[in-house]
């Protein structure tokens, strides 16, 4: 059966008075192990001989330091050696942080990204934070206009802040000179529906943000 975008509204608890209606959202400007103790026999020692070993045998046993990878100039086979995303790689919207598509969470994901006129793997890439470098670099590949990020962590890490999301949300920020906003994640809007209404205005910031560049 076919959902129109009142259904989706209607499933994510924000009908009838939550609609998107940019133009009521704020102004950018205001928004902007203990050790074990080892048993003692009674037993005689053994004395063990110790064998002469030579320095190249020692140099061929030692661990080899691994080399640093060249993160700025990774192409996308290489990058996604170490990252998980997936979607659209020319994508104007990022989103980052906890972007589970599986069971309940990717239902409610998907349902939030309808509900501001996308879809998964149409303008959208959702990528997990595993490090900044790799992340600046996802980025740099795919040059979006926007970043979204769900959760606390990924907003403190993408920030350099120790504010709680609430602090953080409700404001567009810069990242890589790419505008950034900050909300909850589907996984916790499942068990703190009191947060949608919240989660709907920081998708309508995003929204009306993005707007602004076409």
């Amino acid at each position: 059966m076919s959902l129109t975008r009142e259904d989706m509204m209607s499933e994510l608890e924000l009908l009838p008075v939550w609609r998107l209606n940019v133009t009521s959202a704020l102004p950018i400007d205001a928004l902007v192990a203990a050790p074990i103790q080892a048993e003692v026999d009674a037993e005689p020692k053994i004395e063990l001989k110790v064998e002469e070993v030579l320095v190249d045998d020692l140099e061929r046993v030692a661990p080899q330091e691994t080399a640093m990878p060249d993160i700025a100039n990774m192409d996308w086979d290489a990058l996604k050696e170490h990252v998980i995303g997936s979607g659209d790689q020319n994508a104007d919207w990022v989103f980052v942080g906890d972007v589970s598509t599986e069971g309940d969470v990717g239902v409610l994901l998907d349902k939030m990204l309808i509900a501001i006129q996308l879809q998964r793997g149409k303008n959208v890439y959702l990528t997990q934070l595993t490090e900044l470098d790799f992340f600046s670099r996802q980025i740099a590949l795919i040059q979006p206009k926007l970043i979204f990020a769900f959760g606390e962590k990924s907003a403190q890490n993408l920030l350099d802040s120790n504010e709680p999301l609430d602090a953080l949300r409700g404001k567009v920020y810069q990242y890589q000179g790419v505008a950034l906003v900050v909300s909850y994640p589907p996984s916790h809007l499942l068990h703190h529906t009191q947060d949608k209404a919240k989660a709907w205005a920081d998708l309508c910031l995003a929204r009306k943000t993005i707007e602004t560049f076409n």
